[in-house]
C-alpha cells in the first residue's frame, strides 16, 4: 500500500453538519485511510491509498456532495 497525504480547499463548509457531510463523502471513497476537516480554514487533510483512490476521486466525491474542492500547494 502506497499512502499519500493531500490537502484540499473545500468551498461551502459553514457548520458542524457540513463537516459531517464532507467526512462521510470522503470515507465512502475506497482507499481513503484518514480524514481530518478544519472547518475554520475550509480545508481537509486526507490520507489515501494510491493503489485504490486518486485525488480526482476525492475531489469528485466532494463535488457530488455539494462541496467544490481543489488541491492546495501545501
Amino acid at each position: 500500500m502506497t499512502t499519500r497525504e493531500i490537502i484540499l480547499d473545500v468551498e461551502g463548509m459553514s457548520c458542524a453538519s457540513c463537516v459531517h457531510h464532507v467526512e462521510s463523502a470522503l470515507r465512502r471513497v475506497g482507499g481513503v485511510v484518514a480524514v481530518e476537516v478544519a472547518l475554520r480554514d475550509g480545508r481537509v487533510r486526507a490520507s489515501l491509498d494510491e493503489d485504490q483512490a486518486t485525488v480526482a476521486d476525492l475531489v469528485g466525491a466532494l463535488g457530488d456532495a455539494g462541496y467544490p474542492a481543489r488541491t492546495t500547494g501545501g
